[in-house]
């Protein structure tokens, strides 16, 4: 694994592969590469085409993986875990989030919601404030995202090399007979 060839550079994110279910690791770094990515769109740094190809790279993989996580869970059977109910309480918690920080009939840009997001204290672990009630990874996924974000245009080398090998785990415990039978309904 990436981050393990590379622990002491990178110990603070090995946390949100190792210590977590596959489900929700795969929530927490969809999060992050959303919350480094569209701010990005709009900055005045240019990187090169390594660069600029694994950020386009995480964002296509982050997408792909929460579709099949959430859209079509029985291919990833074997390692959704409670994906479901992890992405329902992450989504109350950000819908909740944001109707407390807007005004009515205020509308804001992508980005400033994400800053927003980014803004929040995260010193204390979210678990340690709410407790373990509430399945949310969306302060987690904060976290992470301010970390990937210290390691600066570097972190898309390493978000899209997790993403390639969160993809490689699940297609090693996958059944290939549940993609081929999408594949042969014309379903992608």
């Amino acid at each position: 694994m990436v981050l393990e060839d590379c622990y002491y550079e990178y110990s603070e994110l090995m946390s949100y592969v190792k210590d977590v279910a596959y489900d929700e690791s795969l929530l927490l770094w969809h999060i992050a590469t959303e919350l480094c990515y569209n701010p990005d769109e709009h900055s005045h740094i240019i990187l090169d085409c390594d660069d600029y190809n694994a950020r386009k790279l995480s964002k296509y993989l982050s997408d792909y993986m929460m579709y099949l996580l959430y859209q079509q869970p029985g291919l990833m059977s074997e390692v959704s875990g409670i994906a479901k109910r992890r992405f329902r309480d992450t989504l109350a918690e950000a819908q909740k989030f944001f109707s407390q920080r807007r005004r009515p009939g205020q509308l804001t840009e992508l980005r400033m919601d994400y800053q927003r997001i980014l803004d929040v204290d995260t010193s204390f672990k979210p678990a340690h404030v709410k407790g373990n009630i509430s399945k949310s990874a969306l302060f987690d996924a904060s976290t992470l995202a301010k970390e990937l974000k210290k390691l600066g245009t570097q972190r898309w080398e390493v978000t899209s090399k997790v993403w390639v090998e969160l993809l490689s785990y699940a297609a090693s415990r996958s059944r290939g007979n549940g993609h081929v039978q999408q594949l042969s309904k014309g379903a992608w």
